[in-house]
């Protein structure tokens, strides 16, 4: 078993034990217990589940985690009550994310589409407060777009984009994010490299790493963390959106995350038309020159 396998088969044994979580505390939501602490355990636990598929690619779990977790998001936000409904709503979407893992492990068949279909319709009824989420319409693409025919004088000039600047600078909005692991973090069958993939997803990223902590062989401890991460990511997103993939590790790490620098040192603007001719100093007798010239 290659390294990439045997990182994915940890995946679905950390599976287990977040459907195991997943479970105990919808059965406590059920019996009652819906404070904020149970509502954010059902949440990491989808969470969890959603990034390491979206690692892998696994795109039918990651469809199905992320509305199941966009429920969640408003069950903990308050935005919607934990009503008795919604529970039980959620316990079916657990035992069809169970399927779906299943599934993409290659354990069972594919989950059954219009079965799937239906309970996602459920969870996105409640998320949207009864009302049906917006509708794609069949020309727009993935992102939303929306091709329109628009007429452009050829004899006037094209609108401006904006000042070089300006739009540099926007190009360069995104975050710098500074990780380092504990090692319980491993011992937890998280792996840096699944949330540097999910990262990735995000919008482009640069990578460096400081290895400057790590000792020599007779001395490294395998499980202990000596690496830190920096991670530039370029995408104009907000900091709840990063720090989002870090939400299942981040008291097992140091973590910091900074917005990236706005581009280059501003270049000086004259306030009037700057001088044709540059003043004469005290070293440099323009007048005396030319005069011994003309001589």
């Amino acid at each position: 078993m290659d390294a990439f396998e045997a990182i994915k088969a940890t995946f679905f044994q950390e599976c287990d034990e977040l459907l195991a979580e997943l479970e105990s505390k919808l059965m406590l939501l059920e019996q009652g217990q819906t404070d904020l602490e149970t509502i954010n355990a059902v949440f990491r636990a989808v969470h969890s589940v959603k990034g390491g598929a979206g690692a892998f690619g696994l795109e039918a779990l990651v469809r199905f985690a992320h509305v199941f977790e966009t429920l969640m998001d408003e069950l903990r936000a308050g935005r919607k009550p934990c009503d008795t409904v919604t529970i039980k709503t959620l316990l079916r979407a657990s035992d069809v994310l169970a399927d779906h893992i299943q599934a993409a492990q290659g354990l069972a068949p594919p989950v059954d589409e219009e079965r799937s279909a239906g309970l996602v319709h459920e969870l996105e009824l409640l998320t949207h407060g009864g009302e049906a989420p917006p509708v794609v319409e069949d020309d727009e693409d993935d992102f939303g777009f929306v091709p329109m025919a628009f007429d452009v004088p050829l004899d006037e000039p094209l609108p401006s984009l904006g000042e070089p600047e300006a739009v540099a600078a926007e190009a360069q909005t995104g975050w710098r994010i500074l990780f380092k692991p504990h090692g319980r973090m491993y011992g937890s069958a998280n792996e840096a490299g699944l949330l540097l993939r999910e990262l990735g997803r995000l919008g482009p990223i640069t990578v460096s790493v400081d290895d400057s902590a790590l000792p020599t062989l007779d001395v490294l401890v395998a499980e202990d963390g000596y690496l830190t991460w920096t991670i530039d990511l370029t995408a104009a997103i907000e900091e709840k959106v990063v720090r989002e993939v870090f939400d299942f590790v981040e008291a097992d790490c140091d973590l910091t995350i900074s917005p990236l620098g706005g581009g280059s040192e501003p270049v000086p603007v004259f306030e009037e038309e700057p001088p044709a001719v540059l003043p004469a100093s005290d070293e440099l007798d323009i007048a005396a020159l030319l005069a011994k010239a003309a001589g």
